[in-house]
């Protein structure tokens, strides 16, 4: 219930302030769950990606938010995963049919550009057969950048969702590497499509 209710805030709330777009919906698998990919250039990325999702998406948050105390209580009404040992949850969900969502740079970038990409959406996709669901945003490094105290109000914000990438399922208990180097690549390379494509 807290989920659709900040999800139905933070919609209303970023398209007064940031005139939030969307583009893509039309590209979301609709007979599976599925991994949600996306760049992370700012605080409001989980919400803009929160927000234009029609479905849940359990998202990974860095373990020192959980120790503020609205954060926390915020992050555990929304069931969100701390970082750290969350693969096995991870899969767990995905499994039981549930829609997962991974910033795969780690942190947010500090001069808008993308970061190299961590190979765990891959790792989750070639062990569960399930997409890889690569997004955009756009806008966001402007209106909220790392360095900045305060969002810049009506910033524009638009998030591109790309066509789904599967990746071939693997049943060895061990994961080459290179298969997973090479999946992470082809996801970052859609999401950067989309942001030069701007």
């Amino acid at each position: 219930m807290w989920y659709w209710i900040f999800r139905a805030l933070t919609i209303f709330l970023l398209r007064v302030f940031f005139e939030l777009k969307v583009e893509g919906l039309k590209n979301l698998p609709t007979k599976t769950n599925f991994i949600v990919v996306a760049n992370h250039t700012s605080y409001l990325d989980p919400f803009i990606v929160g927000a234009v999702f029609p479905a849940k998406i359990y998202w990974i948050a860095l373990r020192d938010l959980y120790k503020v105390p609205f954060i926390n209580w915020f992050l555990c009404k929304i069931e969100s995963l701390p970082a750290g040992n969350a693969t096995k949850k991870l899969l767990f969900l995905l499994l039981k049919n549930r829609n997962v969502g991974l910033f795969p740079e780690g942190t947010r970038t500090h001069d808008g550009n993308l970061r190299q990409f961590r190979t765990g959406a891959a790792l989750l996709s070639v062990r569960t057969g399930r997409p890889i669901v690569p997004c955009a945003i756009l806008g966001a490094y402007e209106a909220y950048p790392v360095h900045a105290r305060f969002p810049k109000l009506f910033h524009p914000i638009t998030v591109k969702i790309g066509r789904p990438r599967y990746l071939l399922k693997e049943f060895n208990e061990t994961i080459d590497d290179i298969v997973l180097q090479e999946g992470t690549l082809k996801i970052r390379n859609a999401i950067q499509e989309m942001l030069h494509a701007g």
